[in-house]
C-alpha cells in the first residue's frame, strides 16, 4: 500500500533526550474518508527503520496529527519518514506489519538532547512574520520566507542550533487589523496552511525542533481575556486552529489523561529544557485581564507556576529563559498598556521574587514591537541583582519598523517601597527584519542579530554576564 506525502509539514516539535514529537497534515481521500498519519524513524547511518507508528488525523483538526517517537538514545541524530493513509477502518484495525511503499513519504530529521554532556545552549528566535495577502485570495508575498532560508543556510554551514523559538504572531489573522480579518475556523485553517506551507520555513521545521507561543494576531489585535465575551466565536475558532497548528506539537500538549490524546489541555503555557538551559514560555495573551484591579498579564495559577519554576532546585544553577510574547522591559516613552508596562504590579512581583530569593541567570525573551534590542535591569538596592531582556522582532514586516527613539533605554523602569529597578547596558536597536542567535555558556550570553537575508546587523557579538 502506498503512503502519500504530507500535505503540510512535518514539524519537529518537543524534543527531549529520549523522545521527539513530530507533526504532520494529511487530507481526506477521494473514496476513503478517514485519514491516518504514519511515520517511522532510524538512527542516521542505519539501513533499517523501526516499526511504523500511527495517529488519527481528524477533519475537526484540519487532518493534522502528532506522533511521539520514544525510547530514543541521548544526543543522537535520527531521520524519519512521515506520510498518511486513507482507510475506512478503525485505527486499531490498521496492520502496521505489512509492507508499505514509503517512496513518496515526506522526510525529516532531528537530534535528541543530552543535557548530561552539554556545556552550552544554542538557539534561534524571532517573532512577527507578516505575510501580505495579495488580490484578496490565498496568494502571499514570499519575502517573509527568506528569513528561514537564511537560517537553513547557517545551519548547513555548521552554525550550532538546538532549536527555533517563535515567540508570537506566527500568523496575522487580522490583515492590518481591519482588512478582511479571519473569522471562521476554515479561514484560520487556510491561513495556517499558507503560512506554514512556504518552502523555507517548511524545510527548517522538518529538521529543527521548533517551539511556538501565540501573541495577539493569532486572534485579533491587542487581544485580552476581556474581549472573549464580545467575540466568543472568533476566539473559539482562533484557539481551535492554534491548538491544531501550534500547540499540539509542543510541551503544552500534555493531556491530563495520557491514554486519550484528544483531550484538550487546560493551559497553553509550558516549560522545557535544552542543553544547559531551562525555558518557561508564558501565555501573556489569553489569560490577561485589563479590567481587573490591578490589571493582570497572567493568571495567579500561571504566576505561581512561574515562581516555582524559577526557584526550583533543579533549575537553580541553570540559565533560565522566561519567554514572553510582549517585552518585560525596556518601556516606551509613552505608556503602552498592551505590554508589561501596563501591568506594572505583576511585573514588580516577578522582579521582587527574583531579587528576594537571589535567583541568578534569568533572561527574558520577547518579540512584538517590530524592532530588536537588548538591555539589562539592575537594582540600586542590590548590587548582585541583574536580569537580561532580549527582544527579536520582526521576522518580516513590510511597513515602517520600531525606532530607538520610542524606548527608554536607560534610567528608572519601576520602583516601589524604595526599591528602584534601572535599565542599563542597552545595545543598538535594529529597525529591520531580523532574527537572533543566542549562545549561553556558564554565565556568559552571546547575542548575534541578523537581517532576513543573513547579514549580521551588530558590528560585533553582544555579550552579557547573566
Amino acid at each position: 500500500m502506498k503512503i502519500f506525502p504530507l500535505t503540510l509539514g512535518p514539524i519537529v516539535g518537543w524534543t527531549q533526550g529520549s523522545s521527539c514529537r513530530v507533526w504532520g497534515r494529511g487530507s481526506e481521500g477521494k473514496s476513503e474518508k478517514r485519514c491516518f498519519g504514519i511515520a517511522r524513524y532510524r538512527k542516521i547511518g542505519n539501513t533499517k527503520f523501526g516499526k511504523p507508528q500511527i495517529c488519527k488525523m481528524r477533519p475537526a483538526f484540519d487532518f493534522t496529527g502528532v506522533i511521539d517517537f520514544e525510547g530514543l538514545a541521548l544526543g543522537t541524530r535520527y531521520e524519519f519518514q512521515f506520510g498518511f493513509l486513507n482507510r475506512d477502518v478503525e485505527q486499531k484495525d490498521i496492520d502496521l506489519s505489512r509492507d508499505y511503499d514509503w517512496s513518496d513519504a515526506t522526510i525529516g530529521s532531528f537530534i535528541t538532547d543530552d543535557e548530561n554532556k552539554a556545556d552550552e545552549t544554542n538557539f534561534v528566535f524571532g517573532s512577527c512574520r507578516y505575510l501580505l495577502k495579495l488580490f484578496g485570495g490565498s496568494f502571499f508575498d514570499k519575502r517573509g520566507d527568506k528569513v528561514f532560508r537564511s537560517i537553513n543556510r547557517q545551519i548547513s554551514r555548521g552554525a550550532k542550533t538546538d532549536f527555533m523559538l517563535m515567540v508570537g504572531d506566527q500568523i496575522y489573522a487580522d490583515d492590518l487589523n481591519v482588512f478582511l480579518p479571519d473569522q471562521s475556523l476554515s479561514e484560520f485553517f487556510s491561513r495556517y496552511q499558507d503560512v506554514f506551507g512556504q518552502e523555507h520555513v517548511r524545510e527548517m521545521m522538518a529538521n529543527l525542533p521548533t517551539y511556538m507561543i501565540l501573541d495577539d494576531h493569532e486572534i485579533k489585535d491587542n487581544w485580552s481575556n476581556d474581549d472573549r465575551a464580545s467575540h466568543p466565536h472568533l476566539y473559539a475558532a482562533a484557539m481551535h486552529a492554534y491548538q491544531s497548528y501550534q500547540m499540539v506539537h509542543g510541551p503544552a500538549f500534555r493531556p491530563r489523561n495520557q491514554g486519550n490524546r484528544s483531550e484538550i489541555p487546560d493551559r497553553i503555557w509550558f516549560d522545557y529544557k535544552s542543553g544547559i538551559s531551562a525555558f518557561f514560555v508564558l501565555d501573556t495573551r489569553t489569560e490577561r485581564t485589563k479590567s481587573s484591579l490591578p490589571p493582570e498579564m497572567i493568571s495567579r495559577t500561571q504566576m505561581n507556576e512561574l515562581k516555582v519554576w524559577l526557584n526550583s532546585a533543579k533549575n537553580r544553577t541553570k540559565p533560565k529563559f522566561v519567554v514572553s510574547s510582549v517585552p518585560m522591559f525596556p518601556d516606551g516613552h509613552e505608556l503602552n498598556r498592551d505590554k508589561w508596562q501596563g501591568y506594572d504590579e505583576q511585573r514588580r512581583e516577578i522582579l521582587d521574587f527574583i531579587r528576594e530569593r537571589n535567583i541568578r541567570k534569568v533572561v527574558f525573551l520577547s518579540g512584538d514591537i517590530h524592532c530588536s534590542l537588548s538591555a539589562q535591569l539592575k537594582c540600586s538596592n542590590d548590587d548582585d541583582f541583574v536580569v537580561t531582556s532580549i527582544v527579536s522582532s520582526s521576522l518580516f514586516w513590510p511597513y515602517p519598523q520600531g525606532q530607538a527613539s520610542s524606548y527608554k533605554l536607560s534610567g528608572t523602569l519601576t520602583e516601589s517601597n524604595g526599591v528602584i529597578y534601572t535599565v542599563e547596558n542597552a545595545n543598538d536597536v535594529f529597525s529591520k527584519d531580523n532574527f537572533s542567535r543566542v549562545n549561553v555558556k556558564g554565565d556568559k550570553l552571546t547575542l548575534k542579530v541578523f537581517d532576513r537575508k543573513g547579514k549580521e546587523l551588530s558590528r560585533k557579538a553582544i555579550e552579557y554576564r547573566i
